[in-house]
């Protein structure tokens, strides 16, 4: 039993920090990657990230400079607030959160007032 509780224990590993990935780091060293795909994108919340220019001169959002999803303490509160909405859901229901974009800009303004800062210490 403690050999399949360590394989899994690498998968969420792997999830969380992915030093294999060819893009790793694609924000800054010792990230967190679970929110690979951010969730909220586009937030469009300048603390984070900004509209740049293509070079068809359409406009797209860029997080390039957004730190705050890659820091361990935002990301495992954005987990916490989704496992605790879809803490009694099938799965296809749980998955489905991910399409109610006004609730996740919730959960992002929720933890976003607990870790307000874009920046990373240390």
């Amino acid at each position: 039993m403690i050999e399949l509780a360590k394989n899994h224990f690498k998968k969420v590993i792997l999830l969380n920090i992915n030093r294999k990935c060819q893009y790793y780091p694609c924000h800054f060293d010792g990230q967190t990657c679970l929110w690979c795909f951010c969730p909220f994108y586009p937030c469009e919340d300048e603390d984070l990230g900004e509209y740049i220019e293509r070079k068809d001169g359409t406009k797209i959002w860029s997080c390039m400079n957004c730190l705050w999803i890659h820091r361990v303490d935002v990301s495992t509160e954005i987990l916490k607030e989704i496992l605790y909405l879809i803490k009694d859901k099938d799965l296809d229901t749980a998955i489905n959160i991910f399409e109610d974009r006004e609730l996740l800009l919730k959960i992002k303004e929720k933890v976003k007032e607990k870790y307000p800062n874009n920046v990373v210490e240390g």
